[in-house]
């Protein structure tokens, strides 16, 4: 897929034409041709054009990439081996699934969030949680850190949220419940609640 097709999908997706999608970042009909890829768009415009659409720059840049939907997969699949297990109060089966993350085709990125998953899990069944301060700080730097939540990452946050000030987690929380109050996924609800 190229820049200007994903920019299309990504215009169509939000119902959007290309002047209002383009707004005053580049003319109508340069946009017009960045889709057709008849022209080439800078990196600060095309940044500038994600950020004004409200689209993740790293989700965009992350569909450019060929194995983007292999990745998505696996990633979703184990975020929920994770919370199956955690779940089923399984420590081996958690151990195990740890282990086929740090063996797996993952970036190097998606493979730290997972194995923090996996950690947090763990360290939450171990009763040990309150007593790793080096795990709540990395938790903290990624809940606050994260673009898009999903049911792994709200469930960690809610998991969590008892080693964060009542401060942290009311902006945390509200934040959660209005982007996420017209979901209709039940599992998001579900937390949530």
């Amino acid at each position: 897929m190229t820049i200007g097709e994903l920019l299309r999908e990504c215009r169509v997706s939000q119902n959007k034409k290309q002047k209002e999608f383009a707004g005053e970042i580049l003319s109508p009909s340069y946009y017009s041709k960045v889709e057709k890829g008849k022209h080439k768009i800078t990196a600060k415009d095309l940044i500038s054009l994600l950020i004004y659409n409200q689209i993740s720059v790293k989700q965009f840049f992350g569909r450019l990439d060929e194995n983007y939907e292999e990745n998505q997969f696996l990633e979703e699949k184990l975020n929920s081996l994770l919370a199956q297990a955690y779940f089923q109060n399984d420590k081996s089966k958690l151990e195990e699934i740890r282990q086929q993350i740090k063996d797996s085709c993952l970036s190097s990125e998606a493979k730290t969030d997972q194995l923090l998953y996996a950690d947090i899990f763990l360290a939450l069944m171990n009763n040990s949680l309150r007593d790793n301060k080096k795990l709540q700080d990395k938790v903290r730097e990624k809940l606050f850190s994260m673009d898009e939540f999903d049911e792994a990452k709200i469930m960690l946050y809610g998991n969590s949220m008892r080693f964060y000030s009542l401060s942290d987690n009311k902006i945390i929380s509200q934040s959660l419940i209005r982007k996420y109050r017209e979901t209709n996924n039940i599992i998001i609800q579900k937390y949530l609640v």
